[in-house]
């Protein structure tokens, strides 16, 4: 029954991450477009006004910042929608464990945010890549030479021999960071049907306090590790940086099965559907 679960909520949502990213791709060809005519030629950029060019990465960094905050927008009405409103009554019918109804949203969420996130990323690669081929057109500097740095920096940093454990570890922690998150939206939506009235500001306003309270908790870990580094001049950059990604791994982990067991408390207890 997972497995249909899982098929219903991908169907209903696969439209929606397709529409997301599209902007995200004609972003990126816009923000190209922009950052190739400020590093050609003056010849071209006096054909084109300055404003344009400004208006394009304006339009890049705001669709950039908005495609990931209307992917997580959209979990928590899609959350809200198919397990708290009418057709919650359905969902809620059916032979499942409340469970099964949390784990298959999270499984299919989770994979459209690091679709989303993926997306992101490689967007922002290809946007600065004509003023990275110019770079290395005039200097003596090569790419391979440049990410052979990158990636023995950042082996370095964690104390590792192989790129593949670089990979693996910053994949793990992303996919425990996206998990969390996913999960705080459910708390929160969660714990807003908890209220009599004003449900959706409710919710809302319990994610923001779930938001707040995290960033207090991440500040006041990593402020002990923050001042040894800035106090221990033979504390490296490596040590930090595995410190921090420990840290708010920790953090993410522990809070999101926290997350899971109050979404799942009060859908067993305290349902409301009203």
């Amino acid at each position: 029954m997972l497995k249909n679960l899982i098929k219903y909520e991908w169907k209903s949502v696969w439209k929606i991450l397709i529409v997301i990213n599209a902007f995200t791709i004609f972003a990126t060809l816009a923000g190209m477009f922009a950052m190739y005519a400020l590093v050609s030629d003056a010849t071209f950029i006096s054909d084109m006004s300055s404003v344009v060019i400004v208006l394009l990465f304006l339009f890049y960094y705001l669709t950039i910042i908005g495609v990931s905050f209307s992917m997580s927008i959209y979990i928590g009405i899609r959350f809200y929608r198919s397990l708290y409103t009418d057709e919650g009554y359905l969902m809620h019918t059916l032979p499942v464990t409340k469970r099964q109804l949390v784990i298959s949203r999270l499984l299919v969420h989770t994979c459209c945010m690091m679709i989303t996130g993926m997306f992101v990323m490689l967007s922002i690669v290809m946007l600065f890549l004509p003023l990275l081929s110019e770079i290395f057109a005039t200097s003596t500097f090569s790419a391979s030479s440049v990410i052979t740095e990158l990636i023995r920096n950042s082996m370095d940093a964690f104390g590792i021999h192989t790129m593949a454990a670089v990979i693996l570890i910053w994949t793990v922690a992303g996919v425990i960071g996206q998990v969390s998150g996913i999960l705080a939206i459910y708390c929160a939506v969660s714990l807003g049907q908890t209220f009599q009235k004003h449900k959706v500001m409710a919710s809302i306003l319990c994610y923001i306090g779930i938001y707040f309270l995290l960033q207090t908790i991440n500040s006041i870990l990593m402020m002990p590790q923050m001042v040894l580094y800035m106090g221990d001049k033979e504390l490296n950059m490596a040590s930090y940086l595995n410190g921090t990604l420990l840290t708010t791994s920790i953090v993410s982990l522990f809070t999101g099965i926290a997350f899971y067991l109050i979404t799942l408390y009060i859908m067993n207890k305290k349902l409301n559907l009203d």
